[in-house]
């Protein structure tokens, strides 16, 4: 059984009847949707297309947001629905990430994600969605797409239908007829003209909306929307740079081990340091994640119901066990444990692994967030490991007088940034040119103007690489140890924390309903 609807726009009126008893019916807070109208418009006076797209949760069959929950708060029913436990919810907002649809939202009331899930309370009874029961013009209808007798299979049948974003492989289960395509294809319409009946609210969709306007004039206006905001702000973005540099430290300082079985360019006490400072960050790291949550107090419900397709819950256990394992780092260099034994080699690797895994993971998770294209990119694993290279190498150089790092030392973390530094610009420049993800071409590049020409260029151009790259590259090819290598650690620092901002910010910059 798959539960959906088809959408009749030939008979659509624009009305809204939807969107109001969506809202009484289920109690949606002001200013929030299950379900809305989008208005776009085409042509110029007098000679002025209006056309109607009515918006929704797609049911998928293939639902991101039911992969992405950590906690099993979603879930896929018998009857197709998907629908949320609020009591399993942490409001950790990676379900909205994950949807191409931008059909979940959270209650602020209540810090829970909620969607549309077919008015499950009437489907359980035998009733029509209250949406389609209210429609004047029956142009909603709801039904089930595994029985070839009824009406919305037997629409589809004509082959006369479209769906939204087939691309993202999410199979969603709502279905349009007659619908203008800018209704459905954000690429193809802009605010630039103003709304009908309100003001635009101002927002980074909006923003990236205006100066795409100013280079193509899109083929159609949008005159009705909702509001949207991006869900994941500094504290995700933050999130990246500490996560980098608690992976990053502890590889920076491997690279000083002249053997496994002893610390080499570190003494043992300089070892245990540079650990401490790396769990710090660690620990801040986790710190934040939580923080995030709009139910924090509910976050060990990650460890109690965990869902293991989720990378959430995955990162957690690698964050945790690098925890561990450089705890047990530290105390093996501050008291000498197991001198000259194999066991302090294999220590050394595990603690190397768990912080390459802390470094890359967010990766995988990101390739969860079907929603935003742009964080999909197939080589950004290798990207973050060069992030924490970078951060780990730059940390270390700042660290060196108080680490008591002699003049080999600081040499060889200073080759290790430079390669990094060029890595990073190479995964830079490779993001436009190569693995970009596929039947997605075009929405990636479009999140991708948006960095790299668009309302975040600056940042990105002068501050992430000029900044953050190649000046830093100057000062340690052509500076000596001192202020300028330590000018140089600290604008590496400064343009990396840029990078990874405009990374997560302008992944959610781009329209996608």
């Amino acid at each position: 059984m798959q539960l959906g609807f088809v959408i009749d726009h030939s008979r659509c009126i624009g009305c809204h009847a939807c969107t109001v008893a969506c809202k009484s019916e289920n109690q949606v807070p002001v200013g929030s949707f299950r379900t809305w109208v989008k208005y776009t418009e085409r042509g110029t006076f007098p000679s002025v297309r209006r056309s109607f797209a009515v918006l929704r949760c797609n049911q998928c069959s293939a639902a991101p947001c039911v992969t992405i929950c950590p906690t099993t708060a979603l879930k896929k029913r018998a009857d197709g629905i998907v629908d949320v436990d609020s009591s399993a919810c942490i409001g950790c907002k990676s379900c909205m990430q994950a949807c191409p649809y931008d059909a979940l939202y959270i209650n602020d009331e209540s810090g829970t994600a909620e969607k549309c899930h077919f008015c499950a309370h009437r489907t359980e009874v035998g009733l029509a969605p209250a949406c389609a029961v209210v429609c004047p013009t029956e142009a909603i209808v709801p039904g089930d797409f595994h029985d070839p007798n009824s009406r919305v299979s037997q629409l589809r049948a004509t082959g006369n239908l479209t769906a939204r974003k087939t691309e993202a492989g999410t199979s969603p289960n709502v279905f349009y007829k007659e619908v203008d395509p800018a209704g459905i294809d954000p690429a193809r319409t802009s605010v630039d003209g103003g709304y009908i009946w309100s003001n635009v609210k101002q927002s980074p969709q909006v923003d990236t909306q205006l100066w795409e306007s100013m280079q193509v004039k899109a083929e159609a206006r949008t005159t009705y929307d909702v509001p949207r905001q991006p869900m994941w702000g500094w504290r995700v973005s933050a999130y990246l740079f500490t996560k980098s540099l608690a992976g990053g430290i502890f590889l920076a300082s491997a690279v000083l081990f002249r053997s496994w079985d002893q610390v080499g360019g570190l003494t043992a006490k300089s070892a245990a340091l540079a650990g401490s400072v790396a769990l710090a960050f660690l620990l801040a790291t986790l710190v934040l994640l939580v923080a995030d949550l709009k139910r924090p107090e509910r976050f060990l419900l990650m460890l109690l119901r965990p869902n293991w397709t989720s990378w959430l819950v995955k990162g957690g256990i690698i964050l945790t066990a690098y925890a561990a394992l450089l705890l047990a780092w530290i105390a093996m260099c501050a008291y000498d444990w197991l001198p000259g034994s194999g066991l302090r080699s294999l220590l050394a690797v595990l603690t190397g692994l768990a912080a390459g895994l802390s470094a890359v993971y967010t990766a995988w998770l990101f390739r969860q967030a079907k929603g935003r294209v742009l964080w999909t990119w197939e080589l950004l694993t290798g990207h973050l490991f060069a992030h924490a290279i970078v951060a780990g190498t730059a940390a270390m150089l700042l660290m060196a007088s108080w680490l008591d790092l002699g003049a080999d030392a600081q040499a060889t973390l200073k080759v290790w940034l430079l390669g990094f530094l060029a890595a990073h610009l190479l995964f830079t420049w490779l993001k436009g040119h190569a693995y970009i993800p596929k039947r997605r071409e075009a929405e990636f590049r479009r999140a991708l103007a948006v960095m790299s020409k668009g309302p975040y260029a600056r940042r990105h151009l002068w501050v992430g690489l000029f900044g953050g790259v190649l000046l830093p590259a100057i000062l340690l090819v052509w500076g000596q140890p001192g202020p300028l290598w330590t000018t140089a650690a600290v604008l590496a620092l400064i343009g990396l924390w840029s990078e990874e901002d405009v990374f997560v910010r302008a992944g959610q910059a781009v329209p996608i309903s």
